[in-house]
């Protein structure tokens, strides 16, 4: 019986709800699951999975302006996250010490991984992409973030290795990190297919990400929704509140709660962020997606998918509920083969644990 630790990003919650299918397939093979973190993703794992082990690791805590100078205010906490590497990094090598664990798995911390067992980094972004008035720098920063990657012994992609098929577009690109080091996951979803069950809701807004980001486009879309004369749902996404604030707003939902009212909607509003593409390519739902104001992994995610005519986006600055709502019906749903992602993801762990060979790797 393996022990492993997973260690999740506290940057939002997508890092942990992706790691919610591993630690499942984890628990289903026997082995031991111990998780460390901080924040919201380490509270909502706590959530989900009550029986398991957790360490604190220190925050990254980043904090975002109100203005769209993303790059310049993320620029500015560099020295506070090169320290924040550096203590998770002696954690986690005191932790595989003391509780003899024998593999761990870190979902975009690069400072969780260790010299003693077999570590993996969790990504979609090997590319990280700068805006346009900062493209020089953008192989620079590319360079710098493989370089940490590869003090991992794997990175797993949590995407398909086909151009046609990556979700992820451009961020998954790489060329420094050598292809045998490279598995391809498949899209790591929290959620299971279901048939979509009747609609009661005409559209439910799952919101998420940073402040103060998160409450402006909050109260953008909810003064809208009042009087709108919609059938709705507002998840605002906030773990330290499931209570509804108003009538059809309530803070949080459990993982197969939402899955359950997700199946009830006739289409989704929600940030970009990769994890929740995920979730809704799973699931099969019609999504409009609005990035976070100066989040470029967002801006180019949404980008994409409109341009491929799969979810309509839009600026948060031009969110206009009716418009939106317009505009989105010419857009398709677009479903994965959620089978063939599972046998990815079992074939990495089988490469991790049994040391069979991978079919999910890069060919």
């Amino acid at each position: 019986m393996k022990k492993i630790l997973i260690a999740p990003l506290d940057w939002g919650l997508g890092h942990a709800t992706r790691c919610i299918p591993i630690i499942e397939a984890l628990l289903k093979r026997g082995c031991t699951v111990l998780v460390a973190g901080s924040g919201e993703s380490l509270q909502l794992l706590r959530h989900e999975f009550p029986s398991l082990t957790f360490f604190a690791l220190p925050p990254y805590a980043p904090k975002y302006s109100y203005d769209d100078s993303m790059v310049l205010s993320m620029a500015r906490q560099i020295p506070k996250f090169v320290s924040v590497i550096r203590k998770e990094h002696l954690l986690i090598e005191s932790l595989v010490e003391r509780h003899n664990i024998d593999l761990v798995i870190s979902d975009n911390r690069y400072g969780c991984w260790s010299s003693m067992v077999t570590s993996v980094f969790i990504t979609h972004q090997l590319n990280i992409l700068m805006p346009r008035r900062l493209g020089w720098i953008e192989p620079v920063v590319r360079n710098l973030n493989q370089n940490l990657i590869r003090k991992f012994s794997q990175c797993w992609i949590p995407d398909y290795s086909e151009n046609d098929l990556r979700l992820s577009g451009r961020l998954s690109e790489s060329d420094k990190i050598s292809l045998d080091r490279i598995t391809f996951v498949g899209p790591l979803s929290r959620f299971q297919p279901t048939v979509n069950a009747d609609n009661e809701y005409d559209l439910i807004c799952v919101l998420s990400g940073p402040e103060p980001q998160r409450s402006i486009f909050e109260e953008k879309v909810c003064s809208q929704l009042r009087i709108s004369g919609l059938r709705y749902l507002v998840v605002r996404g906030i773990l330290q509140s499931a209570a509804a604030t108003r009538e059809n707003e309530i803070g949080f939902l459990s993982t197969e709660d939402l899955q359950r009212v997700i199946s009830k909607s006739s289409v989704v509003i929600a940030r970009s962020g990769y994890s929740t593409i995920m979730d809704l390519v799973v699931l099969g739902k019609k999504g409009i997606l609005v990035p976070t104001p100066g989040q470029t992994e967002q801006e180019y995610l949404a980008d994409r998918w409109k341009r491929n005519g799969v979810f309509y986006s839009v600026p948060q600055h031009e969110f206009d509920l009716k418009n939106v709502l317009e505009m989105s019906k010419s857009y398709r749903v677009f479903q994965i083969d959620r089978a063939r992602s599972a046998k990815l993801l079992e074939g990495a762990l089988d490469q991790l644990l049994v040391g069979k060979k991978s079919m999910a790797s890069v060919p």
